[in-house]
């Protein structure tokens, strides 16, 4: 595990995103399509701001969802609604590069099912691995919409599932990416904001198997504002 830290968060989200568009570059320049999933939360607000303003070409970029609350697409807490306007609402992207949840399907398995179908035409129905997968770290060392206190494992066959979030959050219905889809990406990175982040990003560092965070494949790159 690689950790870049940074004085503030303009500093680390704007290194997020050079680093960012460095790759997709690299893969677009070749003519190949670049396959990006993004997470929600306030972490990454200000990095997909400045990842609005790079030079990319997005009609060779597919855009995709790590994790979604169960809620519809204008809801305050929908991770869409706060990437769509953070991100998709600035850039000159086709529609049908985006990849968001139907979570206007009654169930939730039922929505996660149907994502994951999507997904996998996507990827020649062969088991997706995307280029890059945007992670954060929640308080409690979730990362995605895994929480702790559930095995985490026994869903390999699965490329999307739903998850109840504990108590303290406030959209208890979650979809997500497993943890063997984020481990099986080409790269991840974190990107980790907030006071009191410091303990959970050594903890993820040590890679700490109590946590989901600490699950996640040690190829991956942190980038922290090191706000104590």
């Amino acid at each position: 595990m690689k950790l870049n830290k940074f004085e503030n968060k303009e500093q680390m989200s704007l290194a997020a995103a050079a680093y960012t568009s460095d790759l997709i570059r690299t893969n677009t320049s070749k003519g190949e399509v670049f396959t990006i999933a993004l997470s929600g939360g306030r972490s990454p607000v200000r990095f997909y701001e400045l990842m609005a303003k790079e030079e990319i070409d997005w009609s060779m970029v597919k855009i995709f969802l790590v994790d979604e609350r169960k809620v519809d697409a204008d809801n305050e807490y929908s991770n869409y609604r706060m990437i769509k306007k953070a991100l998709l609402s600035k850039i000159d992207i086709p529609e049908t590069n985006i990849f968001s949840f139907k979570t206007d399907i009654n169930s939730a398995v039922e929505c996660s099912s149907e994502y994951e179908d999507r997904i996998r035409k996507v990827f020649g129905n062969l088991y997706p691995v995307f280029d890059l997968i945007v992670l954060g770290v929640g308080p409690d060392g979730h990362t995605a919409s895994l929480f702790p206190g559930v095995d985490h494992f026994i869903e390999e066959d699965k490329i999307f599932i739903t998850t109840t979030a504990p108590e303290q959050f406030d959209v208890p219905e979650r979809l997500t990416m497993t943890l063997s889809l984020i481990n099986r990406a080409k790269s991840r990175i974190f990107v980790i904001s907030g006071k009191g982040k410091g303990e959970m990003v050594q903890r993820v560092l040590s890679e700490d198997r109590t946590i989901p965070a600490g699950l996640i494949n040690s190829n991956s790159t942190i980038f922290f504002d090191n706000l104590l």
